[in-house]
C-alpha cells in the first residue's frame, strides 16, 4: 500500500483530479485506493486483465482502458490525465505515462526502472512533472 500511496503523493493527486495508473498489479490497484482517498474525480486504470479489472472497479477505478495513450486521451477530451501513477518500471509504460499526462501535470513512477531510458527532449517538450523512486514506505502512507 505504501508504494501505492507514494505513487500517488509524488505526482500531487487532490480532489478533483482525473488519475490515470498504469500497472494492474498489485502496486496498480493500491496506487487506485490512493488515488480515491486522496479525493480524485475520475481513475483510469490501465488494464487487460479482466480479474483485475473488476478489483479496479472495486477500488475506485470508473474507467478501465486496455490500451493507454490514445484511449486516455479519448477519455479527457485530447488534453490527458491531470496525474499519472506509473507502477510498472518498464521504457514503455514510462513514454505512455508521459504522453498520457497533460502539459503541467504530474507522473508520480514507483515502478522500479528495468531498460528505461527517455532519450532525446521527450521530457523537456512534454511539460510533465516527473517525481518518483523507492517509496519511504514507513513516512509516506497514513496510518
Amino acid at each position: 500500500m505504501g508504494t501505492g500511496w507514494y505513487a500517488a503523493v509524488t505526482a500531487q493527486v487532490q480532489a478533483g483530479d482525473t488519475v490515470a495508473v498504469v500497472g494492474d498489479g498489485a502496486v496498480g490497484l493500491r496506487a487506485v485506493i490512493a488515488a480515491r482517498e486522496l479525493g480524485a474525480e475520475r481513475i483510469i486504470a490501465m488494464s487487460r486483465h479482466t480479474s483485475r479489472q473488476n478489483l479496479s472497479r472495486e477500488f475506485g477505478a470508473t474507467d478501465i482502458v486496455a490500451e493507454g495513450v490514445a484511449r486516455v486521451k479519448d477519455l479527457t477530451g485530447g488534453i490527458g490525465a491531470d496525474r499519472l501513477l506509473e507502477c510498472v518500471g518498464s521504457a514503455q509504460s514510462m513514454l505512455q505515462a508521459l504522453h498520457s499526462t497533460r502539459p503541467g501535470g504530474n507522473v508520480g513512477f514507483v515502478g522500479v526502472p528495468n531498460d528505461m531510458q527517455i532519450g532525446d527532449t521527450k521530457l523537456f517538450h512534454s511539460h510533465v512533472g516527473l517525481r518518483g523512486g523507492p517509496a519511504p514506505s514507513g513516512s509516506s502512507c497514513p496510518t
